[in-house]
């Protein structure tokens, strides 16, 4: 075993302790899907900063910068930034004061529809699927 397969192999180890340990504190829906809602304000925002500064931004933004788009970094990363703000400021409040664990529920219950708790659900896959194919492709580049 090279040292490469033992780093691999005691980080996975380290990695289901980790998450046996803290899987034996969640009780509750709220405790899986907003840390019990006693999250800190640095997790929070590190948490952002992390989806912010992921594979996308890192190799994908990066290889397009040199490739000839440099101006792409400084567009990309405001763009980021204004809505991670935006969103925090504007409609953060809200889906915290309505109690609700995902932006879809939110909505089913704030227009008391089904149908369009079904639409923000379907509108949040396509997001995660565009986020995850950036974040492929930066993976490539």
């Amino acid at each position: 075993m090279n040292i490469y397969a033992a780093g691999l192999l005691i980080s996975m180890i380290v990695y289901l302790a980790v998450g046996n340990y803290a899987g034996r504190k969640v009780r509750k829906l709220d405790d899986y899907f907003v840390a019990g809602r006693q999250a800190p304000t640095l997790l929070i925002v590190g948490t952002l900063v992390a989806s912010l500064m992921s594979t996308n931004a890192f190799m994908g933004e990066t290889g397009m910068a040199y490739s000839g788009n440099p101006s792409l970094i400084v567009l990309l990363t405001a763009v980021n930034c204004i809505g991670y703000t935006a969103g925090g400021l504007f409609f953060g409040r809200f889906l915290r004061r309505s109690r609700s664990l995902t932006v879809a529920e939110y909505f089913g219950r704030r227009f008391d529809s089904r149908r369009v708790r079904a639409v923000s659900g379907v509108t949040v896959l396509l997001g995660c699927t565009a986020y995850l194919v950036m974040v492929t492709q930066g993976a490539a580049t």
